[in-house]
């Protein structure tokens, strides 16, 4: 009697990742700290959006005091987007990019560009 046994299944997250304009002549670096940390990049793509496509992304924002200023900062030069995928890799990404909260982010990550 052969007993089969199903083939591994390997379960893979994708997540978005963004380089804002600010930072987006360090993309190389943040490229190769992604790769590092076991992420492959599934597709990359470099675009430079409108203050009305930042608007439509960023809908969830909309009547937040922030909102304006996003829009404006996010579309004030390029960006670099990628999809990046790994195993857990949404909560690996968040691991990555630390607290979303700056002030929090100075005290629990001091070397970080927040």
């Amino acid at each position: 009697m052969e007993i089969s046994m199903p083939p591994p299944q390997i379960y893979v997250e994708k997540t978005l990742a963004i380089i804002k304009p600010d930072i987006v002549d360090k993309e190389e670096e943040i490229q190769d700290i992604i790769l590092r940390s076991g992420f492959t990049i599934i597709q990359r793509r470099k675009l430079h959006l409108s203050p009305e496509q930042c608007s439509n992304f960023y809908v969830e924002q909309y009547g937040k005091m922030f909102f304006p200023n996003l829009t404006a900062y996010m579309s004030s030069g390029p960006l670099v987007t990628m999809i990046l995928a790994r195993h857990k890799a949404i909560s690996y990404w968040k691991e990555l990019l630390g607290p979303s909260n700056s002030l929090v982010a100075k005290e629990t990550h001091p070397d970080s560009d927040c």
